[in-house]
């Protein structure tokens, strides 16, 4: 016959391996987790996937960028790609690309025009802003 405490060892590991594997199975609210939202990741693999093919464009044209690609999806399946080009300061590559057919539809550098901040660069006169304490005139 065999000691007590033999027998007793297996039915405390056997009872705490079923504990530890239905702890986790589940999440701390009872449930198991929830996959991602397919849209979302679609979306983001879909841009990334755009963003690369928008770089070996330019590679294989031989320009080179200075700035991580920026994409937006115009309609489905149709982005847009703008890249900062770093031997051009001030001229951006934008590529469209068709994410079906996988080719690049379009591509045009652009020169970037800095907003034009009238007299508020140079401290112009305030006349179009009211002093404190006197009303508006009506909206047109």
């Amino acid at each position: 016959m065999t000691p007590i405490r033999f027998r007793i060892v297996p039915r405390f590991l056997l009872s705490g391996a079923i504990l530890a594997s239905m702890a986790c199975a589940t999440g701390p609210t009872g449930r198991p987790p929830a996959p991602p939202s397919s849209a979302a990741v679609q979306t983001e693999l879909g841009a990334r996937d755009v963003v690369q093919a928008g770089e070996e464009y330019a590679r294989n044209n031989s320009l080179v960028l200075a700035e991580a690609g920026e994409a937006v999806e115009i309609r489905p399946n149709f982005w847009r790609i703008r890249f900062g080009l770093a031997d051009q300061p001030g001229r951006i590559l934008e590529v469209e690309f068709d994410e079906l057919a996988r080719r690049v539809i379009n591509a045009r550098e652009l020169d970037i025009i800095p907003e034009n901040m009238g007299d508020a660069a140079v401290g112009g006169s305030g006349a179009s802003v009211p002093a404190a304490g006197t009303p508006r005139g009506p909206i047109p």
